[in-house]
């Protein structure tokens, strides 16, 4: 029974590693992580951070602009512009944002409001995903690099409000050798006994 402790003390601290390491980082004002948006207010660019996942972004033009009640957009220059919406002005044309994260991140979802017969984009490493519901759940490996520039905005329609963006850190390499090791190790004292 002795010879078992080690051996499950290491399994649980490969396990407990992994499950720290697939953290999920919530970009939203209606969430317990509803800071990050107001992080933002009234600022052409700028960072968050949260548990160690520190979030860049920047507007197309005009500052962000996030509100109490769900909405997160950019208020652009030009008198008429809906300031917490991504939506086209014919001065400034369609609003986005750029933004990366410090750590390699996997898309989970995205929840926009206002939403009616709108689409947005999102760009990561030049592919092109069109949204085109208020309520949109990413393919499985729609990965953004570490420091890699993404791109989010206004793709057609009457304009939109960022309600959240999910995404979740993609483990580090290391972790997954932590947890093999285990179970080797693991594998080696079973076969000794």
């Amino acid at each position: 029974m002795k010879s078992q402790t080690p051996l499950l003390t290491l399994i649980t601290i490969a396990a407990f590693n992994l499950s720290v390491s697939a953290q999920t980082f919530t970009f939203g004002n209606n969430t317990s992580a509803g800071q990050a948006q107001a992080d933002f207010d009234d600022l052409e660019s700028g960072s968050t951070i949260s548990a160690g996942l520190t979030l860049t972004a920047s507007a197309s033009s005009g500052t962000f602009n996030s509100t109490a009640i769900g909405g997160f957009g950019i208020n652009a220059m030009p008198p008429g512009d809906i300031t917490n919406q991504f939506d086209n002005q014919s001065t400034d044309g369609a609003e986005f944002m750029t933004f990366s994260f410090n750590q390699n991140v996997d898309f989970v979802s995205i929840e926009l409001t206002e939403f009616g017969d709108d689409e947005a984009f999102l760009t990561i490493a030049g592919i092109t995903t069109i949204i085109g519901s208020n309520s949109f759940i990413f393919a499985s490996g729609t990965t953004l690099a570490a420091n890699t520039d993404a791109t989010f905005g206004f793709h057609s329609g009457n304009g939109f409000e960022l309600a959240s963006l999910v995404v979740t850190v993609v483990p580090e390499p290391r972790t997954y050798a932590l947890l093999s090791g285990c179970c080797a190790l693991a594998a080696v004292m079973l076969r000794r006994r």
